[in-house]
């Protein structure tokens, strides 16, 4: 038998990483009570719980076990509710909508801990049913991968080098019995089909399997290097050669910064999980056009029409102007100073602050056209309409849209 705080330590080691503070995800199952219960012997802990209340009773049950659990083992907790949407779950099932809600709320638990990492119980034979079951639905390179190791977002899984009967006997060590979800046992769900396949086999296919997703991440180092080195000579062909030393440089770049230059021209930019190569983005120059209700004004500097009609099709954003007023605007982009009074708000704000609230690229806020009326923001293109002419009825309503009038160059390559 492992032992799991020796695996959790060779975890950090291995990856030069300082555990620092870690914020455990904790369910009540084996596996996430056996990581809890390692963890806290050699790191400082949080423990995180999130109820879906997918189970009546038996959920309830589940938290007051880790409430019990976390005491026992003194450790602080935080408890949040999981309850989830019906569209989501009509949309995409019930397993990616509990597993979607359950990492934001984590996220959001990880702050107010102050946390750096969060530590969820995937385990080796998680990673071979992983396998398994992409295999049998389909998958490339990329999904043979697996499960991660660690995740960009801060997400670990200290326990992959671990398996079920590592994790069974830790817990019979200790004289702990956890709680047991019996909806994994349901064979509607293919990982529970495929895990009651390969608990008829020998370990050694649970090695074997996980085996392959090691082999699968070294390979998709060359060959994710291979395509950026391409994609960067497509976008820069006059560019000098760009080494595998300099393609590593830019990864460790990444890991701390938003964004980091390749050549004169090109930069590797984190959006999300995505990482995108493009072209530096070239500063937009102001434009100014003058624009009348039933007319259209073409912005030639962002490839765009902008239409404001009296009697629209539904498909644009309404919006209202006092009565008697002249339908004469003025489509542009920002100026220093303009101010906007966003939907629902009692006061303007500047329209910088906005656009940062709304986490808008500072790139990007020159590209957004505004609509303006009388000196005032009518319509932030992409945003919203103004509080001060919200369409109220009582007066005569117009309608804006934009649409692109030709296929833009991409703003870069994604991987």
């Amino acid at each position: 038998m492992r032992s799991l705080p020796d695996v959790v330590r060779r975890f950090f080691d291995a990856r030069g990483l300082e555990p620092g503070r870690v914020l455990v995800a904790c369910s009540g199952g084996p596996d996430s009570t056996a990581l809890l219960v390692a963890l806290a012997e050699i790191a400082d802990v949080v423990c995180a719980h999130v109820n879906h209340h997918l189970r009546g009773a038996d959920s309830d049950e589940d938290e007051q076990f880790v409430r019990d659990l976390c005491a026992h083992v003194q450790v602080p907790l935080l408890v949040a509710d999981g309850t989830l949407d019906e569209d989501a779950i009509r949309g995409g099932g019930i397993e990616a909508a509990a597993r979607e809600v359950r990492f934001a709320r984590l996220h959001e638990l990880r702050e107010r801990a102050g946390a750096r990492w969060i530590a969820t119980a995937h385990q080796k034979n998680d990673q071979a049913e992983t396998i398994l079951m992409r295999l049998f639905t389909g998958t490339g390179l990329a999904g043979l991968r697996g499960i991660h190791a660690v995740r960009d977002d801060g997400v670990i899984r200290p326990l992959l080098e671990a398996t079920r009967a590592d994790v069974e006997a830790f817990l019979r060590e200790r004289g702990i019995e956890a709680r047991i979800d019996r909806s994994n046992a349901e064979p509607r769900f293919l990982r529970n089909r495929i895990r009651a396949t390969l608990a008829q086999y020998e370990p050694a296919v649970i090695d074997n399997l996980a085996a392959i997703a090691e082999q699968a991440r070294g390979q998709w180092e060359i060959t994710d290097q291979a395509l950026l080195h391409h994609a960067i000579r497509t976008l820069d062909p006059h560019a000098r050669d760009v080494s595998a030393a300099d393609l590593a440089r830019l990864a460790d770049n990444l890991a701390s910064t938003k964004r980091t230059s390749v050549t004169k021209t090109l930069e590797l930019f984190r959006r999300g999980d995505e990482i995108v190569l493009r072209r530096l983005p070239q500063p937009t120059p102001p434009f100014e056009i003058a624009l009348q209700a039933e007319e259209s004004a073409h912005v030639r500097e962002l490839g765009v029409t902008i239409c404001v009609t009296e009697h629209g099709t539904g498909e644009g954003q309404r919006f209202q102007l006092p009565d008697g007023a002249e339908p004469r605007f003025t489509v542009r982009n920002r100026r220093d100073g303009d101010r906007f009074q966003p939907l629902g708000m009692q006061r303007e704000k500047k329209l910088k602050d906005v656009l940062i609230d709304r986490k808008i690229d500072a790139e990007l806020r020159d590209r957004i056209p505004l609509l303006v009326w009388n000196g005032s923001i009518v319509w932030v293109a992409g945003v919203e309409i103004s509080e001060k002419f919200k369409a109220t009825g009582g007066a005569r309503l117009y309608e804006v849209s934009i649409a692109a009038e030709q296929q833009q160059d991409p703003e870069g390559l994604q991987r």
